[in-house]
């Protein structure tokens, strides 16, 4: 039970920080990538095995992203909204080029926590749209 425990401990802070965020698809986005962000850094920084539990961790935080970020690009579509959802369906190729870029980034700077910069980039954003992104604003011409 020692070995999961940290798995454990991050399965408690993913279902708290669901639970202070529920109402609010952007603050809820922009706290599990926050934390994303923040199990990269150990990951990237520790060579422990928190480094692991880091990595294993962002899956429990990853869970909730799509729904979210699903919720705030369709709001206020209207009539496009299904345009706009298959737009999203065919931007999930974005999950599938990310790691490529980390393996390569990884092969050329020596190893894997070195890469970790470029999905910590990705979480970035992701904290950016939850938080401001995604509010609608008025075009004015």
């Amino acid at each position: 039970i020692k070995l999961f425990l940290p798995y454990f401990i991050y399965l408690a802070l993913n279902i708290l920080a669901f639970y202070f965020g529920r109402t609010k698809p952007g603050l809820t986005l922009s706290i599990f990538a926050g934390i994303s962000i923040v199990l990269l850094g150990i990951s990237m920084f520790s060579t422990s095995d928190a480094a692991m539990w880091g990595v294993l961790s962002i899956g429990l935080f990853n869970s909730i992203m799509w729904s979210n970020i699903f919720t705030l690009a369709i709001k206020g579509l209207g009539k496009y909204t299904s345009q706009g959802s298959s737009l999203l369906v065919m931007m999930i190729l974005g999950g599938a080029v990310l790691p490529y870029i980390t393996g390569h980034v990884a092969d050329i700077m020596g190893g894997y926590q070195q890469a970790l910069f470029i999905p910590a980039i990705s979480y970035m954003y992701l904290m950016w749209y939850g938080l401001k992104g995604s509010k609608q604003r008025q075009i004015t011409s």
